[in-house]
Parts: structure tokens; sequence; C-alpha cells
């Protein structure tokens, strides 16, 4: 009895071992094909009529597949994708076979294919569950499911074989584009927001089209579950703006200002700045011409009335006013330089001053520091403004501005520059003219709408959380309108008009040091200023003599003033450039 009992257990013990090494042998063959079933496999793919050893390196037909042999552009690709990388465990996150398949490899064009536009998702979906939850509950899967071959799927977005991280700034750009081959109107829009231009430059971080309105899960704007819905949309912008009030959900991100019917206020705001451009530059540019007209004969008369002047200075500009231009004049260049690539954000000049400086924050911050510096020059304007009513009381300072020694306009000025055209145009005598020019007084003034126009919008824009609190939302849209066009507006004035009146004119060619130094020679001041001379009495005049300015002072103004009509002249160029490249005129 024990023989036969040992004889069952030994028989059970192999029959065991047996079976487990029939499994094993099962489960290796399943993992690694089976030649048989890949060579059936192989012959009704793509690959049919090569052998195993065209694909497999080793003797025999052994060993992984090379796949980059044949395909070397994707493999290339690949090499720069993000499934090329590998994960904790050393593994690839996905190879050719994962998506393609080993041996049935068919050809995309084919329905049974698991690339084929109407199985990728499915494809994809093996390794992205969470993803195509969300995709087949968005309104692109509606359209899949109907037509695939219209609707956006995965490689749509991310490509075949060069999939880039999601984060990586090349994908943002890539994808936004991808968005707008679809949605040409939304995209046009979005370009021209502040939200476009910034995303636009390099290393720029802002709101894309997936960050308002999800990646996966995209729903109609009408459905209450889509984030960017009125019942969620708030949500949507708090995840940049954290103290967003319900005014703020009346910004509108995708307005255009060619849209008439649809954005009236944006329309007519962007109509009326773009008159004013026309206007101002169209009456700079008639002045500059019939000024350049008469240029001989003034220089003439100039010389003649200048024999026997000594070599004498007078102080014009005393230092407070000094300071002020000087932080004014580097504000403005500052501003310039770094606000005109956010508007011209898609140009390759644009990008270069981004990358030139570090990145878009480094520009940013720039601009803001700057915008500070030229709030600092206003201050301390309003605070010799102020000390000059405190010495001189209310009514002694009302009578100061009624001067011909203040800036206010006054009737003189427009017989002037009345008198200033007749020069121009019948060559008479050029007008006598007082402490102020009337196109001082002009550069004057425009400072002070500049300031309120361009500086109120800018804080408008700069805090626009605070901004809604009192506005409503679309106040943001139109306050970059004015923003953008009056900067552009004033960029072009100073850089061409208020360079050459006085700069770039023979008779201050090529720097007009008084601004700078403070003293003006005898020379221009009394080919200048005959009516200011004419007011004063001898005493006074002699009270107002200065020593030349020294070698160093007058080295330190042209090394400035050459790097400041360098900066604007070349972002002038820039601007011209854009403009006849692209065909607008209007800038």
């Amino acid at each position: 009895m024990f023989c036969i009992d040992r004889f069952f257990t030994i028989s059970r013990s192999k029959y065991a071992v047996t079976c487990s090494v029939i499994l094993a042998v099962w489960l290796l063959a399943l993992l690694h094909g089976n030649p048989a079933q890949g060579a059936r496999l192989l012959a009704v793919s793509v690959h049919r009529g090569f052998g195993c050893q065209a694909c497999h390196e080793k003797a025999g037909g052994g060993g992984p597949a090379d796949c980059a042999k044949c395909h070397g552009f994707e493999a290339d690709e690949y090499d720069h994708s993000i499934h090329s990388k590998k994960d904790h465990q050393g593994r690839q996150n996905a190879t050719c076979y994962d998506c393609h398949g080993k041996h049935h490899i068919l050809p995309i064009s084919d329905p049974r294919s698991s690339v084929n536009q109407s199985n990728i998702v499915k494809t994809c979906g093996r390794c992205h569950k969470d993803e195509e939850k969300e995709y087949e509950a968005g309104i692109h899967f509606e359209i899949y499911k109907d037509d695939p071959d219209s609707a956006p799927s995965c490689q749509t977005c991310h490509g075949y074989h060069r999939i880039d991280k999601v984060g990586k700034y090349q994908f943002i750009i890539s994808t936004t584009k991808t968005c707008g081959s679809c949605h040409p109107g939304p995209f046009e829009s979005y370009k021209e927001s502040l939200h476009g231009q910034v995303l636009a430059l390099q290393g720029g971080v802002s709101a894309t089209c997936w960050d308002c309105h999800s990646s996966h899960k995209i729903l109609e704007p009408s459905d209450p579950s889509s984030p960017v819905s009125k019942e969620k949309g708030a949500s949507a912008c708090r995840r940049c703006h954290g103290n967003t009030g319900p005014m703020f959900m009346s910004f509108w991100p995708h307005a255009s200002v060619h849209d008439r019917d649809g954005y009236p206020i944006l329309y007519y705001s962007y109509i009326m700045m773009k008159w004013l451009f026309i206007l101002v530059m169209l009456s700079a540019t008639v002045h500059t011409l019939a000024w350049m007209r008469c240029f001989p004969r003034m220089l003439k008369a100039r010389i003649e009335k200048s024999k026997g002047r000594r070599y004498v200075y007078y102080l014009r500009f005393p230092a407070w006013h000094r300071l002020t231009h000087f932080i004014l004049l580097v504000s403005v260049l500052g501003l310039a330089f770094s606000g005109l690539p956010l508007r011209y954000s898609e140009t390759y000049w644009a990008r270069c001053i981004v990358d030139l400086v570090g990145g878009f924050k480094d520009i940013d911050l720039i601009h803001r520091s700057m915008a500070a510096f030229l709030f600092l020059a206003v201050f301390l304007h309003g605070y010799y403004l102020l000390k000059l009513i405190r010495e001189k009381g209310v009514k002694g300072f009302y009578r100061f501005l009624l001067s011909q020694d203040s800036l206010f306009p006054k009737i003189q000025d427009f017989k002037e520059a009345w008198a200033e055209f007749q020069c121009f145009l019948r060559g008479s005598p050029e007008p006598e003219r007082d402490k102020w020019s009337y196109w001082e007084k002009f550069d004057y003034w425009a400072v002070f709408w500049g300031m309120i126009v361009i500086g109120g919008s800018g804080l408008m824009l700069a805090f626009p959380e605070v901004t809604t609190r009192f506005l409503p939302g679309w106040a943001l849209n139109v306050a970059l309108v004015f923003h953008s066009e009056e900067a552009l507006l004033a960029i072009f004035f100073l850089f061409i008009f208020h360079f050459f009146h006085s700069h770039l004119r023979p008779m201050k060619f090529p720097v007009d040091e008084s601004i700078f130094t403070g003293r003006i020679s005898e020379e221009d001041y009394f080919n200048e200023r005959q009516l200011e001379i004419t007011r004063k009495t001898p005493e006074e005049l002699e009270e107002m003599k200065v020593g030349p300015p020294n070698f160093f002072m007058r080295l330190v103004v042209y090394i400035v003033s050459f790097i400041a009509i360098g900066i604007g002249l070349s972002l002038i160029a820039c601007i011209l450039y854009t403009a006849w490249k692209t065909g607008r005129v209007l800038p």
C-alpha cells in the first residue's frame, strides 16, 4: 500500500512539474512571439516580403527590431519625443510597436490599423486612460464618432512621432496654432489680445486655448459644465487672476477692434486713435518739410546776425528741469524698447529684443520699472509746480501762467506759428520768439496728454483685478487699444519730429546741448529768444551768464544723446520694415 501511495505521489509531482513547464513555455511564446504566428502576421502586413533579418539584426532574425534602418526620419522625430524618454524603471515611455504593433502592421489608411484615424483614440487610450475618458466626454468626440477624418483627435494636437512635453514652449505655440486652423476667427482675435501677444514672445507665460477651454473635455460655451460658461467662467479666470469679482467677467477675451457690429465701443475707440495718429503725423510732417525748405536761407540770416557775438553762455534750464528731462528721456526710451516687442510679438526683431534682454519676464520687469520711472518724472514736475504755487501764492501763480515765462498756450503762439509758415512759404524773415516757442509748448502738453492716456490705461492693465472693482471688464479691452495706439503715436512723434526739431535740424545738429547742460550760447540765445531778451534788463541778463560747459560734460551729453537717437531711430526702422513686409501702411 505504501508503494502504491508513493507511486501516485511521485506521478502527481511529475505531472505538476510538466504542466508548469508547458505553461511557462506558452507564456514565453506569447510574450516573445511565436515565429510561425509572426510569419503569418507578417505576410499580411506592410512588411510582407521582408525576411526576419531585415528588421532583427541578430543571426536567425532574433533580437529587437531596428525600425530606424528604413524609417530614419520617423526615428529621428521619435528620439526628440517624450515617448523616447525613460521612466523611473529605465523603460521607454512608448516604443514603435506599442502604437503600430509588432508584426501585423497595417497602412495608416487601413481601417484595421491601430494608428488609423478611427482607432487612434483607443490606441492612445491604452496608456492615457484618463485623457481618453475626458476626450470622449467632449464636443470633439461627438464629431469624431460620426466622421473621424474631420474631427480633431490625439495626433491633431500632439503630432505623430515628435510628441513634445506638454509644458514645453514649442508645444504650446504649435497647439495654439492648431486650434486656430479650425477656429480662425477666435484665433485672430486671440493674437490681437494681450494674452496672445505675451504668448507669442519667447518665454512668455500667458493664457492659452486649453487654459480656458480645457484640453480634452472641451464643451460648448453654452454648456453649463463648460469652464468658460457663465456658471464657471469666473473659476477659469481665477486660475491666473485670483481676486476677480463679478465685473471682471464682462472682459472680452476674443474681442476684435475690426468687428464693428460685435464690439462697437472697441471699434470706434480704435478708429478715433487712428485718426488722431494720422492728423498728428500729417501736421508734423507738413511742418517739418516746410521748415526744411527754408533752412539754407535761415542759416545764412543767422550767420549774419551772429557776427561779433562773444563766446558767452546763459543759464536756460535749472538743474531741477534737467534732472526731470533726463528721467523722462530714460523712461520713454525704456518703455519703447520694452513695450514695442509686445505689440509686434510675431516679428523676428521683437523676439530678438526679448532674447537679448533674457526673456519675457525680464523685459516685463524693465517695462514696469520704466513706467515707475516715468511717474517719478511727473511727480518731480508736480512738486516743482506746487513749490511755485507756495512761493507765488494762488494769484501770483495765476499771473505767472498768463505771463510769457510759462508754457501755458497763448494767442501769441498762434501768431508765431502763422509767421513761421509765412517764413516757410513766402521767404519772409524768421519770427521773433519768446522764452518758449509754439512747438516746445506742444511737446510739453503732449506729455500731459500721454501721461493721462498711456499712464492711466497702463495702470488699468497692470492691475486688472483692482480696475474691475470699479469698472466693467471690457474697460480693459478699451484700455489696451488706447495704451497701444497712443504709445505708438508718442514713439513716432518723439523719435522723428521731436528728435528733428530739437537735435537734427541744421541749426542744432548733431545735438542741442542746452537741455542737458542747462547752458545756451549767446549766439543761439540772441537768435532764438529775441522777445525774451527785450523783456529783460541788462542786469538780469548779466545775472544769467554762466561759464561754458566743460569737456567731460559735453562728452557725456554727446554719448547719451547718440545712444538715445540711435535706439529711437532703430525702433522706428523696425516698425516701418514690418509695415512694408505686411503691407499695412498704418501700424
